[in-house]
């Protein structure tokens, strides 16, 4: 599955502050997870395409297809 930038952005700052208000909590390396794909995809062009991949249903990591580059990978478990 691929995005742009901007519709990632829009989703996983709003999940920030649904952590940082206490909506949500999920472990404290989530947060720190979530924080830095934030600042990642700021940084980036609104229209870059980021794919999501789900590995194995454990995983879930973000490629910037243009580099491949990791923006950024979550381990998910039973806390999570």
């Amino acid at each position: 599955m691929s995005t742009t930038a901007l519709e990632l952005l829009e989703i996983m700052d709003l999940r920030l502050k649904m952590q940082k208000s206490g909506l949500t909590n999920p472990p404290s390396s989530i947060k720190a997870i979530t924080q830095s794909l934030v600042d990642k995809l700021s940084a980036l062009p609104v229209d870059e395409e980021i794919e999501i991949l789900v590995l194995e249903k454990r995983i879930g990591r973000y490629i910037r297809s243009s580099t491949n580059e990791i923006l950024a990978e979550i381990h998910f478990d039973e806390n999570t």
